[in-house]
C-alpha cells in the first residue's frame, strides 16, 4: 500500500465523500515525477479542508508529514517552490483538460469505456478547480468551468447506469440533450462588432469581451438547468452593459 492509499484509509469518515475524489487525483499524478506537484497541491487541499472542519488532528499531521517530505524530495521543483507557479501550472491544466473534454464530447458515438474516460477527466477538471481554492480566491472563470465539469460527470454516470456505451438501450431513455460544451478561459473569442447602433460602439474592448463570456457561461449554465448561476451571469452582463444603453 502507498503511502498515498494509507493517508487515504486515515480520511475521517464525514470528508471522505468530500474529499476522496481528490486523493484519486493526486494518485494519479504521483505516478509522473513531473507532475508530483499537482499530488502536493492535492494533499494541501485536503489539508485545508479538513482544517477547516477540525477533523482529526492526526491525520491532518499526516498530510502536513508528507507534504513536507515530497517538498524535501523534490527541492528543484519550481511549481511546489512557488505558490505563483503552482497557481498558473494548475490553471493551465484545467483548460488543457477542458480542451479534451470538449473533443472527446464532440464524437456522438462513445462506448462505455470511452464514457468512464470522459467522466473521469470532468472529475479531474472538477476537483482541480477545489483545489485552486488554496492559492486564495477562485477566478469566476474556473469556478464555473468546475461547476460545468461536475455536472457533466454526474450526468455520464448515471447514463453508464442506464446502459450508455454498451450497445443495450436504457430502460429509460434519457430526454436527449446537447453535450455539455465548456469554453476554457483562454479561448473565449474576441467580441465582433457588427455595426449596429451607436451605443454599441462606445463600451470598451474588454466589457464587451467581458459580456459575450458571462453570456456564454449563462448558455452552458442552463444546458444544465442551473438557472441560478444563469441569473447570476445575465444580471453581471446587464450592470457591465446598462452605462452604454443609449436607448
Amino acid at each position: 500500500m502507498s503511502q498515498l492509499d494509507t493517508l487515504a484509509a486515515q480520511i475521517p469518515q464525514e470528508l471522505r465523500v468530500k474529499l476522496m475524489q481528490h486523493f484519486g487525483i493526486a494518485k494519479e499524478y504521483e505516478k509522473n515525477v513531473e507532475t508530483i506537484s499537482i499530488t502536493y497541491y492535492c494533499l494541501m487541499y485536503i489539508a485545508n479542508e479538513a482544517l477547516k472542519h477540525q477533523k482529526d488532528k492526526q491525520f491532518v499531521s499526516n498530510v502536513l508529514d508528507y507534504l513536507e517530505a515530497t517538498k524535501r524530495n523534490n527541492p528543484n521543483d519550481d511549481i511546489i517552490k512557488s505558490m505563483t507557479t503552482g497557481q498558473t501550472t494548475i490553471e493551465e491544466l484545467v483548460t488543457i483538460l477542458v480542451g479534451e473534454t470538449n473533443e472527446a464530447e464532440d464524437d456522438e458515438y462513445k462506448n462505455a469505456e470511452q464514457l468512464r474516460s470522459l467522466m473521469r477527466k470532468h472529475y479531474t477538471v472538477g476537483g482541480l478547480t477545489d483545489v485552486l481554492s488554496v492559492f486564495g480566491p477562485v477566478k469566476e472563470d474556473f469556478l464555473t468551468l468546475g461547476k460545468i465539469a461536475k455536472s457533466r460527470a454526474v450526468a455520464i454516470f448515471r447514463d453508464l447506469k442506464a446502459g450508455a456505451g454498451t450497445g443495450v438501450p436504457p430502460a429509460k431513455p434519457p430526454e436527449k440533450q446537447s453535450p455539455m460544451k465548456i469554453t476554457p478561459p483562454s479561448e473565449i473569442p474576441s467580441p465582433v462588432s457588427h455595426g449596429h447602433g451607436a451605443s454599441s460602439s462606445n463600451a470598451p474592448f474588454d466589457t464587451i469581451a467581458r459580456a459575450q463570456k458571462l453570456c456564454r457561461y449563462a448558455a452552458s449554465a442552463l444546458e444544465h438547468e442551473d438557472i441560478s448561476t444563469a441569473v447570476q451571469n445575465c444580471e453581471e452582463v446587464l450592470e457591465l452593459l446598462r452605462p452604454y444603453n443609449n436607448n
